[in-house]
């Protein structure tokens, strides 16, 4: 260098300067659609929803769509409801996702914690909770809504930054439930297969602490999934067994084995 420069004194002028400061401007659009990009994969949205109601201590999660009538293609003619089902399955677009739970209610830390991308619960023993994967709903969803308990929350954009409203709810609209609306950002999005999105939802519930998961279209209810559990039982951890881990992070204890039994009551039309 042609000569030496001080730059813990030039930057101690710079901070000193009277010059006006700028904050740092993001734009929350592009950063959450990156964010997004590592988390892409079919029914994010659900897994999500499904196991944070489960580290709310929810029983039971019910899953709605609501739809759109086609542009093209009219109603059938018919009071037979089964057709008229057929239709909307086949014609219909994706107009809202409710997905509610029986869990806690959200506190003022879970209320805090969704407005803040990538910070999850610092309790060991939830796995959701409202880190990055919350997120996931923007894939779809341009604007979220939150009701819990006695308040509710919205998500709306100004531009690229993305901002957040909170309403107290009066005893008389409080709702013992947890629901997230999602308004679809686009009118073209199909009903989804309902056979695998049943398997699906069977396969989660085989996993999480939740009792019940119900589907709904609409005003018809697709599918009852119930799930019983019977008493665990201890099992014997054989001698030659090595318990700890190879640095001696971890320790198996004890071992406990489950049964469960899940129950399904379904239309045909999800065949």
């Amino acid at each position: 260098m042609a000569h030496s420069i001080d730059f813990n004194a030039l930057k101690a002028r710079t901070m000193g300067s009277s010059n006006d400061e700028e904050a740092v401007t993001v734009d929350t659009r592009g950063l959450i659609s990156k964010v997004l990009s590592r988390y892409s994969g079919k029914w994010t949205v659900l897994r999500e929803m499904i196991q944070n109601a489960a580290d709310a201590s929810a029983t039971r999660v019910t899953v709605k769509f609501e739809t759109l009538p086609s542009t093209t293609v009219p109603l059938p003619n018919s009071a037979d409801q089964t057709a008229t089902l057929k239709h909307v399955i086949s014609h219909h677009t994706l107009r809202r996702l409710m997905i509610s739970n029986n869990g806690h209610a959200f506190t003022e830390k879970d209320w805090a914690r969704l407005k803040r991308i990538a910070d999850g619960n610092p309790d060991e023993t939830k796995i959701g909770a409202f880190g990055v994967g919350f997120y996931s709903v923007f894939d779809d969803c341009e604007e979220p809504f939150i009701s819990s308990g006695s308040a509710a929350m919205a998500f709306y954009w100004k531009g690229n930054s993305l901002f957040t409203r909170r309403l107290e709810l009066s005893e008389s609209d409080a709702y013992t439930d947890t629901t997230f609306v999602l308004d679809y950002r686009n009118n073209s999005s199909p009903v989804p297969s309902l056979l695998e999105l049943a398997k699906f939802l069977a396969t989660s519930l085989t996993f999480v602490g939740l009792e019940n998961i119900d589907l709904w279209v609409d005003n018809w209810k697709l599918l009852e999934l119930t799930k019983k559990v019977a008493p665990s039982e201890k099992v014997t951890i054989p001698r030659d067994v090595e318990t700890k881990t190879t640095e001696g992070l971890m320790k198996v204890t004890s071992v406990t084995r489950e049964v469960a039994q899940v129950d399904a009551a379904w239309m045909k039309i999800i065949e």
